[in-house]
């Protein structure tokens, strides 16, 4: 009945294409605004405000509109035909432009747009989460890590406060940056949310580039848009035991686990006492 409806209203012969975390993606020509359409359908509504707003300050040109049917939360954009980048393709160079476009993204939007934002104390954040893992087959694994980081949450309390937030991506990887028409973009903003500048950088550093070269270079390239202040070495631990948690709850929820054992990986840095991030 959705489907129809949205033919209909926009004059248009949508089909579903595929349907990823729970998210139904259309596409199909349209009539109406006389263009190929690509239409992403949620179901959570914060998700859905995220990528509405987004899209409407940094990709414009392909925002066209949102609609709410029943229960379902409608944002359409004009589709555009892409390619992957695969992880052999980032060079010294390539990634240094990655790090201009987060910065730029981050400078953007931040303040112009409105995402979710916890503002509770992220130690408060980290136990709410982990009680989320009582009885699954995680517990065990999320309960040790978790008591090996208590004498890191005080002090990372005290350093995510004082940092600057952000408008993160929240998803930033390579899975989310495309090749169209010869240029680089990012796109899926439905993770967005208020954040330190570091968070975007924890799942791209820790599964895409672990070259140190790599690494700098990136980091270079933010710092040429942007400040960006690297956490003490118990805010990393912290995030990065989030990021695993994050990722873990998303693998509850999902059969197919398309991060594969990172969040496992993760857990067993923590384990060793390291930072995930080498600089």
């Amino acid at each position: 009945m959705l489907i129809d409806f949205l033919n209909e209203y926009y004059d248009a012969n949508l089909e579903t294409i595929h349907d990823v975390a729970g998210n139904m993606h259309l596409s199909g020509r349209s009539e109406h605004y006389d263009c190929d359409l690509f239409v992403k359908i949620f179901k959570d509504k914060d998700k859905f405000y995220a990528e509405q707003h987004v899209n409407q300050v940094y990709c414009p040109d392909i925002y066209l509109d949102n609609v709410i049917y029943e229960d379902n939360y409608v944002v359409v954009l004009k589709d555009r035909i892409m390619e992957d980048i695969e992880k052999e393709d980032l060079s010294l160079d390539r990634v240094t432009y990655f790090g201009e476009k987060l910065a730029k993204f981050h400078e953007t939007l931040t303040g112009h747009v409105l995402v979710p934002a916890d503002t509770r104390p992220l130690s408060e954040r980290i136990k709410e989460k982990v009680e989320l893992f009582h009885g699954t087959p995680y517990e065990t694994q999320v309960n040790e890590v978790f008591k090996l980081i208590q004498a890191d949450l005080e002090p990372a309390d005290i350093d995510y406060e004082l940092l600057p937030k952000v408008v993160l991506h929240g998803d930033f990887s390579i899975r989310n940056l495309m090749v169209y028409q010869d240029n680089d973009v990012l796109i899926d903003f439905e993770r967005a949310h208020l954040g330190v500048a570091y968070e975007d950088l924890i799942k791209f550093f820790y599964n895409e580039v672990q070259d140190l070269g790599l690494r700098n270079a990136f980091l270079a390239g933010y710092r040429k848009q942007k400040e960006l202040e690297i956490p003490n070495y118990s805010l990393q631990h912290c995030l990065l035991f989030l990021c695993a948690l994050d990722i873990l709850e998303f693998h509850l929820t999902h059969e197919k686990q398309k991060f594969g054992e990172m969040a496992s990986e993760m857990l067993a840095t923590i384990k060793k006492g390291d930072a995930d991030l080498a600089l």
